[in-house]
């Protein structure tokens, strides 16, 4: 339940009519997912999400939500954490987008 969980994710949405683009983009990221996964140090959930016009990639932490205020330091320290990793895990491969080779 996402009252008991927070999450970081990179949220594929280029926009209305761009649906191939946002899963050019997906695939052009998950044909890396062993080192993106290996840099970020867990596994991450790869949701191409086929039916819909965009796509996801995200870790949920299951430290607690926004109804467990007694959770919330550890939760917090947990998404922070998993922030930095993902930008870190992520990053180079999305500032080599380019229109031209998704």
């Amino acid at each position: 339940m996402w009252e008991h969980e927070t999450a970081v994710e990179l949220y594929i949405d280029r926009g209305k009519g761009l649906d191939r683009e946002n899963k050019a983009i997906f695939d052009t990221l998950a044909a890396r997912k062993a080192e993106i996964e290996k840099v970020f140090g867990e596994d991450l959930e790869w949701q191409r999400l086929d039916t819909k016009r965009a796509c996801r990639i995200r870790k949920t932490i299951s430290k607690g939500g926004w109804k467990d205020q007694e959770k919330w330091p550890e939760a917090n320290q947990a998404t922070v954490d998993a922030m930095i990793r993902f930008e870190k895990a992520l990053k180079t491969h999305v500032q080599k987008l380019t229109i031209d080779n998704v």
